[in-house]
């Protein structure tokens, strides 16, 4: 709604309408008092007939209507088609009068320039009105008006001296820190009895997110409030979204008019709601907390007095909700600590018998302290708010590397603990310690690179009986073995699992930076086409030699990577090298090779990813076309919504998609129904046994039935033997990628046998296996009988026990 001046004109209609409520003159049934002047002036007048007449939009009401010798009044209710005249003359049944002749006579009773009704006399014949006639109908107007002002000023000290103990409630529930919900609606409530025709309610406004959220409104349909729990505040959003945006009143006198709720429309008139007045609520500041709306059942405009009302009103809650506000900081204040924000020794104790309290059975509680290492020599260089600072970075980094259920508290100077429930063993409490050391890990900004370290000690309780003294007491003493052991690294009272997670930290280190340094590589193999022997591909396959644990297999550093957070940067300079390196390497090819690169899930549910990749291929300039993602199960079956949008945007690109090591995960079919793919890649784990294994051969054969329902290329990985070869080429796979064709090479050496001719011929001559051996086949075939499952059968295919 649009802002309006508070001053601005009011229709007269509101206004008489609303002194005709208060007044009485609309109820229904006789009025002793009104009826009494109405009966005293047909007397004094000498008519046949006297009325009080309240004229409407829509019809006339008559009330104290007196015909005659009747024994009462009586009421009548006559369309506005009809004057009080004709109803009037025909009620006494009057002659035709000759013309100019008269026989009625009308009075208005004003109150404040408004008039609200009629004293009116007729006779049943014609008859000349005197001075005297015309002075007992003004008297008995005048007396009449008296009469509604003395109501009007009863019922106005009546309603004021309602509201105003209603506000003098609200202030001792303020003042005694009743919850702020009770507050509001004592509030609200005493509104709706000072003036029943309105709704009022109050909704306050969070302003980290923007959203309005119900305070109070007792009187507004349920399903409403839920509606508007949440809206975010906008020029355009009704006239509560409008008056919190604004901080100006904000007037909707008619919702089914007003373009402003279009998008709500429906619903509100539903509710019942035709108008709603909306004035803010403001802190000290001037800062908008909230608003305080007046809703209405029918269109109409707010009068002074209900601007009065709002004003107070939002004065009283704005001062409820700064009270409020101010207690929740004392209460948070004495259970947080001031530095860094996080909960204090107190909170932690509280927390942690809190926890103990809910163990459950086959479950714990595990209880870390973390100690800094080395922050008093910090503390001596660089001085206390430096030291500050870092405290405050570590208690921000703790509090990223936990579980949203966990608790992470300050204990004191470098001191911090953190309390992780439903633990089911010590290992997942390990890769919480591992977690937490990393996190803390990271070079601290603007201190020369400096890293800092921690040395943590943890416990796991399970009994219900324990404390939250005790554990800490565990968990401290872990701590003091931990700095004892070397520093940097997670110890569990009892010295369980310190040596295991000191090596997987010192791996952690290692990787770090180790892309800038110069320590990775990537390394190419060969992918061939069966059919025709042609190399299609090549698969960038990392490698990491560390100046100081040397070799390090991908398989030992690459879900370490995955669990620090370190993939995301790793795997961005991968695609940028390989990319790199194959558009240099394809320049000198008459045939294009395909790029295929390994992504992580981490990567695949980055946001910025598909933007990252395809500046990346720009930069390049290596087609997007010739590049294959491959994707384990795990990853793709688990996306997220951010994972699954930056999967089309990939597929759009025109960059390949590739389910690697297709058998081993979790892959879901209705999942691979719903998200085509381009190819899948059968792991080498069903590879190995194809000659010996006629189960291996089943396995490998039905995979490759199903990529081709599915409309999938097929790629075998880890071909060795021959007797794989043949096996491949009988069950119609389309690739093949092994140590039988190529291993890994570096850059240069792939090169070098890309642009040799006689290097490829000899590549191809193998993949195609010209001339076939028939014996070999036959005895291929032969394996294709059932057979028992040998004892070398990979553990991934065989049967838990017990099943």
């Amino acid at each position: 709604m649009e802002p309006v001046d508070p001053t601005a004109h009011h229709p007269d209609q509101e206004l008489r309408q609303s002194l005709l409520e208060r007044c009485g003159l609309l109820a229904p049934g006789p009025d002793p008092e009104l009826d009494r002047w109405t009966a005293g002036l047909r007397r004094a007048t000498g008519s046949a007939v006297a009325a009080l007449a309240v004229s409407l939009e829509s019809r006339t009401l008559l009330t104290g209507l007196w015909n005659g010798d009747a024994a009462q009044a009586q009421s009548a209710d006559i369309p506005a088609s009809e004057s009080l005249e004709e109803f009037l003359s025909s009620h006494v049944n009057a002659p035709a009068w000759p013309d100019g002749a008269q026989s009625y006579l009308e009075a208005p009773v004003s109150i404040d320039g408004h008039v609200l009704c009629t004293l009116a006399v007729a006779d049943a014949a014609p008859r000349d009105w005197d001075e005297r006639d015309m002075q007992i109908l003004d008297d008995a107007a005048a007396a009449v008006a008296a009469e509604i002002r003395l109501r009007l000023a009863n019922e106005q000290a009546v309603r004021f001296h309602e509201l105003v103990a209603s506000q003098h409630r609200v202030h001792e529930l303020i003042a005694g820190g009743a919850p702020l919900g009770e507050v509001l609606v004592e509030l609200v409530q005493g509104i709706e009895r000072h003036d029943p025709s309105v709704i009022p309610c109050v909704v306050l406004l969070d302003k980290r997110s923007n959203t309005l959220h119900p305070g109070a409104g007792p009187s507004l349909p349920p399903h409403y409030l839920a509606a508007i729990d949440g809206v975010v505040i906008g020029p355009n959003v009704g006239a509560c979204g409008s008056a919190a945006w604004s901080g100006q009143l904000t007037i909707s006198h008619d919702i089914a008019e007003d373009p402003k709720w279009a998008p709500i429309r429906d619903f509100v008139l539903d509710a019942g709601l035709r108008h709603c007045w909306s004035m803010p609520i403001n802190g000290p500041a001037g800062e908008v907390l909230g608003t305080l709306a007046l809703y209405g059942q029918r269109p109409r405009r707010p009068l002074p007095e209900h601007l009065t009302v709002l004003e107070d009103g939002a004065r009283l809650a704005g001062i409820a909700i700064e009270r409020h506000r101010a207690l929740e900081q004392l209460i948070h204040d004495a259970r947080h600590d001031g530095l860094t924000g996080l909960p204090n020794r107190t909170a932690i104790f509280e927390r942690l018998d809190d926890a103990l309290a809910r163990v459950q059975p086959g479950a714990a509680v595990a209880a870390l302290f973390i100690d800094l290492d080395g922050l008093k020599a910090l503390n001596d260089s660089l001085g206390h708010d430096r030291a500050d600072e870092m405290i405050r970075e570590v208690g921000a980094r703790l509090s990223g590397a936990v579980r949203g259920s966990d608790f992470v508290g300050r204990f004191g100077g470098d001191e911090f603990v953190v309390v992780a429930e439903g633990v089911a063993d010590s290992d997942q409490a390990a890769k919480l310690g591992a977690r937490l050391l990393e996190a803390i890990s990271h070079p601290l900004p603007g201190v020369d690179q400096h890293v800092l370290t921690a040395s943590i000690g943890a416990t796991l309780l399970t009994d219900a009986q324990s404390d939250a003294r005790e554990a800490l007491r565990q968990a401290d003493s872990a701590m003091y073995e931990a700095k004892r052991s070397g520093r940097d690294r997670l110890a569990f009272f009892g010295g369980s699992r310190r040596s295991q997670e000191g090596g997987r930290l010192a791996l952690v280190r290692e990787l770090r930076g180790a892309e800038m340094r110069g320590e990775l590589a990537v390394a190419f193999q060969p992918v061939f086409e069966l059919e025709s022997g042609r190399l299609a591909a090549v698969e960038a396959l990392l490698r990491w030699r560390s100046p100081v644990l040397g070799d390090v297999p991908p398989a030992e550093f690459i879900p370490v990577a995955e669990d620090a957070g370190l993939i995301v940067p790793i795997g961005a300079w991968v695609l940028r090298e390989s990319c790199e390196t194959m558009a240099r390497i394809a320049a000198g090819l008459d045939d294009p090779v395909e790029l295929s690169v390994n992504v992580s899930a981490h990567q695949l549910a980055h946001p910025g990813f598909a933007l990252a990749l395809r500046q990346t291929l720009a930069h390049a300039r290596f087609p997007a076309e010739r590049l294959t993602l491959e994707l384990s199960e795990t990853a793709l079956v688990g996306a997220d919504s951010v994972a699954a949008a930056t999967l089309r945007e990939l597929e759009s690109q025109g960059i390949r998609i590739v389910l690697d090591d297709f058998g081993t995960g979790v892959a879901s079919l209705s999942w691979l129904k719903e998200h085509p793919l381009d190819a899948i890649k059968i792991d080498r784990s069903f590879v190995a046994g194809l000659a010996e294994d006629a189960r291996d051969q089943a396995i490998v054969s039905s995979l490759i039935g199903l990529a081709r329902a599915l409309g999938c290329a097929v790629t075998a990985e880890g071909v060795e033997t021959e007797e794989q070869l043949l096996t491949l080429r009988m069950l119609d796979c389309e690739r093949v990628q092994g140590f039988l064709f190529a291993r890994p090479m570096p850059a240069d050496e792939l090169a070098a046998s890309l642009l040799d001719p006689s290097a490829a011929a000899t590549r191809r001559r193998a993949a195609t296996n010209d001339p076939i051996d028939l014996r070999r086949i036959a005895r291929i075939r032969h394996l294709r009988a059932p057979a028992p499952a040998p004892s070398r059968r990979p553990a991934a295919l065989r049967r838990p026990a017990g099943r």
